[in-house]
């Protein structure tokens, strides 16, 4: 088969004058094996959690979602790095590189989120 993965984006910021509007159009891409999602749902402490992806053969698209009403989630490739932020029912998607380690931390309390890990 061909075409598993299906990912498209738009981005509209309309502020006073500013206004633009960003569209990614779809991408698709063949999905190796049938691999993740992994590992889900998670609770992510104050301090930073390691996630690694063992159940896939390589690592492809990543879905984050923190699920708190209240705290933000950071997240990075690096252990007390941090180059992403999700702010309460915020979500982020993107290309894991194969082998990474995603790390996690929490601001002020715990908090639930979705970590979905897609084989490529």
């Amino acid at each position: 088969m061909a075409n598993e993965i299906t990912v498209s984006a738009s981005l509209r910021v309309t502020n006073g004058n500013l206004n633009e509007s960003i569209s990614t159009g779809t991408l698709q891409f063949t999905q190796a094996a049938s691999g993740g999602p992994t590992p889900g749902y998670v609770t992510i402490g104050t301090s930073e959690e390691s996630f690694t992806f063992p159940e896939l053969s390589t690592e492809g698209w990543c879905y984050l979602k923190n699920i708190d009403s209240t705290n933000y989630v950071q997240w990075g490739f690096s252990t007390g790095v941090y180059g992403g932020r999700l702010e309460a029912n915020e979500f982020a998607l993107f290309r894991l590189e194969p082998s990474v380690t995603l790390y996690m931390k929490a601001n002020t309390a715990s908090c639930k989120c979705i970590v979905k890990a897609f084989e490529d």
